[in-house]
């Protein structure tokens, strides 16, 4: 079975040494298996009404995108 090993600050090792024991993990290795390798759950929709028309519009978060990132994508936009 192969290793994985990783550094973290004593800060770190503190936290998951104490959410592995607050989840009840019978060890760090399989808290952190069990909390890498789940699937993240489904995004809740966000329905609201439009105001101007009063249609039900998604309004759920979506990735967040900088001015950056918008000016690339549109640098060879004519």
């Amino acid at each position: 079975m192969p290793t994985i090993t990783f550094k973290v600050s004593a800060e770190e090792a503190r936290v998951i040494r104490a959410r592995a024991r607050a989840s009840k993990s019978p060890s760090i290795s399989e808290f952190l298996r069990k909390v890498a390798l789940q699937e993240p759950a489904p995004q809740k929709r966000v329905l609201v009404k439009d105001k101007l028309t009063g249609v039900m519009v998604d309004a759920t978060p979506g990735p967040v995108v900088s001015d950056e990132q918008v000016r690339a994508a549109l640098a060879d936009f004519p």
